[in-house]
């Protein structure tokens, strides 16, 4: 009797630690409840756009390097997929290295998992019934918060059995060679919807919950993070990793007075996000670097203290996050600053040196020896190498200023209209796939609204501060900031996005881009923008159902009637994106001048309203249209899909 009695004691106590885990890993990853029903909602959603294969070939590339370093090995020894001289594949002392090894190391777990269940069921009925368990918990989740936990309960249950039970019918077997892929496609779309639950949480602290869940359904469901969640490239990965530095820095200084709800100190946040920044380097030093810049140059000044403590708790964190970066690099070029993007590329490894030969080193070097000649050498040296090492870096910068003047064609395509380039048009048949950001994601034209509120403020502030040396004002900003989390952090995104605008500027408008993947970030700081502008709230709590039901109506009619003339004009795919791309581009500029009307008086709310939520419809049309109609590489995560997606391009 006693031992019966031990045992349900300790059963009981293990359900408890069990619970007390779950608990404490659903504060860490979404915050709270309606948090975790963003992230499940995002992976449902996600679920019905995910197709298994390579959009793109620079995939290639990593998916090589996950099948290496599961076999234990940074080398890849031969190509699993395409060819060793796949786009981003380096060459270092003959031997084959892949890149991204933060975004790879992460996907080697689910690599792991993915082999252990497929083990006793095909890939495509694993996801089937994965995506069946995530629609079971979210109903589960959403009837624990509009209190009808039964009802929902059954309901879920129901659609879950059906959906898997439909799958199961039409499922047809998945080549395990494609495993590595869709692990990689995992982690993104994991990461996709981490970025849902990041804005979610970021939004309910600065506002509401209202506010949360309407910018995080829109951070992936109306911008290209949705495009690119199930495809294996770094850009949605990075997204949500800056999602989480702007939420540590938020959290450092709105924690300042200490709460009950907080896991780590103001402190511990600060140390976290310059973390996450560490953590970035290992899948791109460069984007990290950008973000590292803008970090210290707004959180050093408007911290709410920088003593020894602090800055040692900050600087070890960054260190140690730094450790996995500098370990690779070493393990691969012997150098720990030398990623492997700065090593040659496989594609050029006969032609030469990737760095302009031999010489231009020799010449370079020369040049900045003149300068130190007066030195002893090996101090020399060390200056001569930290001189040329901060001129790289900051070299992009520069070069994005000046291509911002000087060229604003480029500026002007990559934003506002892309249109039909001939030398992209030589490249891919003639047919105009790639979208500006306007015509990408038309909802981003309510930042404008900025400019108009930006400017009468700032003529407020001149009539009242006419008197105000600029000094005085610089000092009094940079003490608002320090007293306000929410300008602190404002203060942070603009400076980021500004940043990753010139780093980027030089190389844009790039060939086979689809939508500008390269600003990514850039769509998903809009929506903060977005959310941050007191139209925007005014009219979500005032005129959310308008803006809800423009957008319901938006996908279900819009989507199909995009559907029947790309069907009766048989367009092709060009035509087609051209079709979202001029539809987009019209929408957005409406909606730019009425949410700057909304900014302005709030007497146009309602027309904003209704607009805002068919700009955000087009964004998810064009996801929706693009996964089911024309992008089609590979078999779909759910069978059912599949079947849709044939039925559909027979039509």
């Amino acid at each position: 009797m006693s031992t019966g009695r031990a045992w349900r004691i300790d059963l009981d106590a293990a359900r408890h630690r069990a619970g007390a885990v779950r608990t404490l890993l659903c504060r860490v990853v979404v915050g709270d409840r309606l948090g975790l029903a963003v992230f499940l909602g995002a992976l449902v959603a996600i679920g019905l756009t995910w197709r298994i294969g390579f959009f793109i070939s620079d995939s290639y590339t990593l998916a090589n390097a996950l099948v290496a370093l599961a076999d234990g090995s940074l080398v890849v020894e031969e190509a699993v997929y395409g060819t060793l001289e796949s786009p981003g594949m380096v060459v270092h002392d003959g031997r084959y290295y892949g890149r991204n090894y933060g975004q790879v190391a992460a996907a080697l777990p689910l690599l792991w998992a993915l082999r252990g269940v497929t083990t006793v069921a095909d890939l495509g009925l694993v996801f089937a019934a994965l995506w069946s368990l995530v629609v079971l918990s979210l109903a589960v989740q959403v009837g624990r918060l509009v209190g009808r936990p039964s009802l929902c309960a059954v309901v879920g249950s129901g659609v879950a059995l059906g959906a898997f039970a439909l799958n199961a019918a039409l499922a047809e077997p998945v080549a395990a060679r494609l495993l590595p892929v869709a692990a990689l496609q995992l982690g993104t779309v994991l990461a996709a919807a981490l970025v849902a639950t990041t804005v979610y949480r970021l939004g309910t602290r600065l506002h509401d919950r209202r506010v949360g869940v309407a910018a995080g359904a829109t951070a992936v469901a109306a911008t290209p993070v949705g495009f690119w969640a199930a495809i294996p490239k770094r850009h949605v990965t990075v997204t949500a990793l800056l999602l989480g530095v702007v939420y540590a820095f938020y959290r450092s200084r709105a924690d300042r007075d200490g709460g009950t709800d907080s896991l780590l100190t103001t402190a511990g946040f600060r140390g976290l996000a310059y973390a996450l920044v560490g953590l970035w380097t290992w899948i791109h030093a460069g984007e990290a670097f950008v973000v590292f810049v803008a970090l210290v140059a707004v959180d050093v000044p408007t911290a709410p203290s920088n003593d020894r403590r602090t800055l040692a708790v900050v600087g070890g964190a960054f260190l140690a996050s730094l450790l996995p970066f500098l370990l690779t690099n070493a393990a691969i070029s012997g150098d720990p600053l030398r990623a492997p993007r700065m090593l040659t590329p496989a594609a050029e490894a006969t032609g030469g040196s990737a760095f302009g030969g031999g010489s231009g080193g020799t010449d370079g070097a020369g040049g900045t020896a003149g300068g130190t000649a007066v030195l002893p050498p090996v101090l020399g040296g060390v200056l001569a190498t930290v001189a040329d090492r901060l001129a790289l870096l900051f070299e992009p910068f520069v070069a994005g200023a000046r291509s911002v003047f000087a060229d604003p064609e480029s500026l002007y395509e990559t934003f506002v209209r892309a249109g039909y380039d001939e030398y992209i048009g030589r490249h891919d048949n003639d047919q105009a796939i790639n979208l500006s950001v306007l015509e990408s994601a038309p909802l981003v034209a309510g930042v404008v609204a900025i400019l108009a509120t930006g400017a009468t403020r700032a003529t407020a502030a001149v009539r009242r501060d006419t008197r105000t040396p600029l000094r005085e004002q610089f000092v009094s900003a940079v003490r608002t900031a320090r007293s306000s989390p929410t300008a602190a952090t404002d203060t942070f995104v603009a400076l980021v996005a500004v940043l990753f605008v010139l780093v980027y500027m030089p190389r844009l408008p790039l060939f086979a881009q689809v939508t500008v993947r390269y600003l990514l970030p850039v769509y998903v700081l809009a929506v903060y923008a977005l959310v941050r502008q007191d139209w925007v709230r005014r009219t979500l709590g005032v005129r959310g159902r308008a803006a809800l039901w423009s957008y319901l109506a938006g996908v279900f009619l819009g989507a199909q009637l995009l559907f029947v003339v790309v069907a009766v004009w048989t367009v092709g795919r060009g035509g087609a994106v051209q079709l979202h791309a001029v539809a987009g581009l019209a929408v957005a500029v409406v909606f730019g001048v009425t949410a700057t009307a909304s900014a302005l008086d709030d007497r146009f709310d309602g027309l904003t309203a209704v607009l805002s939520g068919i700009t955000a419809a087009l964004g998810t049309n064009l996801i929706a249209l693009s996964a089911l109609v024309y992008f089609q590489y590979g078999p779909y995560a759910l069978p059912a899909v599949d079947w849709l997606a044939d039925l559909l391009a027979a039509a």
